[in-house]
């Protein structure tokens, strides 16, 4: 064969796939999608794509079936591995909460937040700070005026309460002693025993306990007051500086089409606005709905990802 043959048939071959690869993408999704947990059955992770997987499905969302999977270990270093094995597929939607930005930031798995395509952020668990409402803290005027070094509950180190912790030592220029515990319950035990002076937590644990007027909220970690706790003052109202909440949200894997992209956009989005979604989930698990579209989203972890990196070097978890 002459090279210019060769030539001809390389050429041939090429624009061959790229026709077949317009046409792949004109044809998506071409077969079921699959929705990726980071964690076990029954996690948040799991709950909240089984909820979107049902809704999606019941209101002929997606043309094709929605699949669930189960990838736990390593705090999602199994399922962000599982989703980067498929880079330039739009068929896998993972979700994504702050193990999205911990997890590469403090282990070693090569992958960050950059090697994949964020689709949306559905919405945030605010943090409040929590105090006994027999205790003697009416405000967060009185903890900033405490003559002693206040004890604070939370769960686990580095995690958002343990960096809302931090953010608000630096806010109120005073030390804060940052006490872990190994759940929600352990942390709402001790502010109902008085173990701790207040709490830093997210909505879902103290709720129950602020409604029935046990404890009360004192601030909130959003940039604007929440309809779920409209008389509880944000933070940065208070002239403090403070917004971070835990966020819920999907990535798809890296590299993958403009076409795919906006079909899981859509698809996502919709959902967001059903009724059932409301009340299935947003309402029963205490969330702040706060939709982000794609590039709105990934300013976002990009901010994330610098917050949790600078506290995390300064609780000496990385380097």
């Amino acid at each position: 064969m002459t090279f210019t043959k060769l030539i001809k048939g390389a050429l041939a071959g090429a624009v061959a796939l790229s026709f077949a690869g317009v046409a792949q993408a004109d044809d998506f999704p071409s077969r079921g999608i699959e929705f990726v947990a980071g964690y076990g059955p029954g996690g948040g992770h799991d709950t909240m794509l089984r909820a979107m997987a049902k809704i999606i499905q019941n209101n002929d969302l997606s043309e094709v079936p929605i699949n669930v999977v189960n990838k736990p270990g390593g705090s999602s270093a199994v399922a962000l591995g599982y989703l980067n094995s498929h880079k330039g597929d739009g068929h896998f939607l993972m979700s994504a909460t702050s193990s999205f930005i911990t997890t590469p930031l403090t282990s070693n798995i090569g992958l960050d937040y950059t090697n994949f395509t964020p689709i949306a952020r559905l919405g945030v668990d605010p943090e409040l700070l929590v105090v006994n409402a027999s205790g003697p803290y009416k405000t967060l005027d009185d903890i900033a005026k405490a003559d002693k070094v206040l004890n604070v509950g939370g769960t686990g180190t580095g995690t958002i309460e343990n960096i809302v912790t931090i953010k608000l030592a630096e806010a109120l220029g005073k030390k804060l002693n940052y006490i872990p515990f190994q759940g929600d319950g352990e942390v709402v035990s001790a502010l109902l025993s008085n173990q701790v002076d207040f709490t830093i937590t997210n909505t879902g644990p103290v709720g129950d306990f602020i409604k029935t007027g046990r404890f009360n909220a004192l601030a909130i970690s959003t940039e604007k007051r929440v309809e779920l706790f409209p008389d509880v003052p944000t933070f940065i109202e208070q002239g403090y500086d403070i917004n971070l909440s835990l966020f819920r949200g999907v990535v798809a894997a890296g590299d993958i089409g403009d076409t795919e992209k906006a079909y899981l956009l859509k698809m996502v989005k919709a959902m967001s606005e059903t009724k059932e979604w409301q009340e299935n989930y947003i309402q029963p698990n205490s969330v702040v709905p706060d939709f982000l579209g794609p590039d709105e989203f990934a300013e976002y972890l990009k901010g994330m990802n610098d917050v949790y990196k600078a506290s995390l070097t300064n609780l000496g978890i990385i380097k």
